[in-house]
């Protein structure tokens, strides 16, 4: 068990790759909540003595805005795509979601868009956002992990 941990842990790591105004808002987020930390630790100070209300409610909003920065920065720096024994594992941040590899169906790449999108037994679809260079390493990694997968690559785009 001690190994399978280590094992996985030792996974590669497939990074988002944000488009720019992705970017662009999470910086602003970053900005706005560093700015809005500082002006409700002001507002704690200035009411702390004068009235308890609004230096509880200005204690609260710093720890959501404390809390909406946090979640802001781990999206920048620790948004990927892992995989473990039997799942998919996307790290939005702080925030992390599963998806059963047994429950993927098959995974196109679209060269005309150059998206890569795996397909679900439900369904459903979900785009993987990693830089294209990655591509055949994780398709080779998921199709080592679940050899029924079907991959196909098409010059035209489907509809997604």
């Amino acid at each position: 068990i001690i190994i399978q941990y280590f094992l996985e842990r030792k996974m590669k790591k497939f990074k988002f790759n944000y488009s720019t105004p992705v970017w662009v808002l999470l910086f602003i987020v970053i900005g706005l909540s560093i700015v809005g930390i500082a002006w409700n630790i002001y507002n704690v100070i200035s009411f702390s003595s004068v009235e308890t209300f609004k230096a509880v409610f200005y204690s609260f909003s710093v720890l959501i805005v404390l809390f909406l920065l946090v979640l802001s920065v781990s999206v920048c720096f620790y948004g990927c795509y892992t995989f473990t024994e039997k799942h998919l594992v996307s790290h939005f941040g702080i925030i992390s979601s599963k998806i059963p590899l047994d429950s993927i169906v098959g995974i196109t790449h679209f060269k005309k868009s150059n998206k890569l999108v795996i397909y679900l037994k439900d369904n459903k679809y979900s785009v993987i956002i990693i830089s294209p260079k990655d591509y055949d390493e994780f398709i080779g990694v998921l199709l080592k992990l679940n050899v029924q997968i079907a991959y196909s690559s098409q010059e035209n785009d489907g509809e997604i």
